[in-house]
């Protein structure tokens, strides 16, 4: 029997052990730091893909162009090394695995090519897969005034590429100049972009190289000062190169460039009197061939290039401009002419502040013609 003594202490609680707080503040920074950790993994991977993706598709790559010599059946490691010494390319591992992917051969022809780190890996390896090799050079002048077609056809003739192949990579390969950020990805983007000049091109050359050397110049040519002039036109490059192009295939005396870009800007500055420039050379533009005597038909064309038919500017420019009608353009003849006629025996033009004027102008010089 217990005694009340020994019961009273059988009854007492034990004591309680303590439990440990969490240490809320702990858990918070292991979790915050596990987070900034997958954070920064994931930061590093997508860094990392991006690279990748651009060296692969050439998103933004500066150009850097090369003429790479590869030896006979060269491996696509080999070429890999020395597209990377050469600056080309940055990540081996990725051309290798593309190469291995879409070509039937372990190997190049041998030959010299010309490729540039602004060109992604399917259009380097399309060059590299090329039958003809750069070595023959040829010299070409493109004359002020040629349209985009009439410059392909040139090429073609002068053995540098196919007439097909230049319109198409001039309407949809991603050219990475400035000026044409802004330029939709449509039919004849580059028209009026394409300096004239003599140029030095391979035989099959690539069309890539032809049409960004053209650019190039392009861009060389177009000045600080142009660029100023441009802005505080009003107007955008593309826009400018438009006045140009209908300036340089309407004017045949030098001395009258600025005297028709200030007709077209009067009209242009005044379109409720003045809805449409009528400037014939877009009518050829839009018909695709020139024609000596265009007919009311004609004149009637459905084409946002014809400037009878669209209020304002044409779509876009008419043909690739030389510097002086870019720069008659830029400075037009300040006056209040609003027509123009061409005398059939020297190209010249009478001009004329009314309409009344301009018909006593064109019966003159129908006459003139008999």
């Amino acid at each position: 029997m217990l005694t009340t003594g020994q019961y009273a202490a059988e009854k007492q609680p034990r004591p309680r052990k303590k439990r440990k707080k969490k240490n809320k503040a702990g858990t918070m920074m292991n979790t915050l730091s596990y987070l900034v950790f997958i954070l920064g993994v994931s930061l590093l991977l997508a860094g990392f893909f991006i690279y990748v993706a651009n060296d692969v598709f050439a998103f933004v790559k500066e150009e850097h162009v090369v003429v790479l010599d590869l030896p006979d059946n060269a491996s696509h490691s080999e070429v890999a090394t020395m597209l990377k010494d050469e600056g080309v390319i940055q990540c081996k591992w990725a051309f290798k695995l593309y190469a291995a992917l879409s070509t039937d051969s372990d190997t190049f022809k041998s030959g010299k090519f010309e490729v540039s780190s602004d060109m992604d890996y399917g259009q380097i390896i399309n060059t590299l897969n090329r039958v003809a090799t750069y070595t023959e050079m040829v010299d070409v002048t493109i004359p002020e005034g040629y349209t985009i077609q009439q410059i392909a056809e040139l090429l073609e003739e002068s053995r540098v590429c196919g007439a097909d192949d230049l319109i198409e990579t001039a309407n949809t390969y991603p050219f990475k100049h400035e000026f044409l950020q802004d330029v939709p990805m449509e039919e004849n983007r580059l028209e009026g972009f394409l300096f004239p000049d003599t140029y030095q091109f391979y035989v099959n050359d690539s069309t890539v190289r032809v049409l960004n050397t053209m650019l190039n110049n392009f861009n060389n040519k177009y000045t600080d000062e142009m660029r100023e002039l441009t802005a505080n036109s009003g107007l955008t490059m593309r826009e400018i190169l438009a006045v140009a192009s209908m300036v340089e295939r309407e004017a045949k005396l030098p001395e009258e460039r600025a005297t028709i870009a200030g007709v077209i800007y009067n009209r242009l500055n005044n379109p409720s009197e003045f809805p449409h420039l009528d400037i014939d050379a877009t009518v050829q533009y839009a018909l695709g061939e020139h024609k000596e005597q265009l007919t009311q038909e004609d004149l009637q064309i459905d084409s946002p290039y014809n400037t009878y038919v669209v209020e304002g500017l044409p779509a876009g420019p008419i043909c690739n401009p030389g510097l002086p009608s870019i720069l008659a353009a830029l400075q037009p003849e300040d006056h209040n002419y609003y027509f123009y006629v061409a005398n059939p025996e020297d190209g010249s033009h009478l001009f004329a502040r009314t309409y009344a004027q301009h018909q006593e102008n064109v019966a003159a010089m129908q006459a003139l013609a008999g």
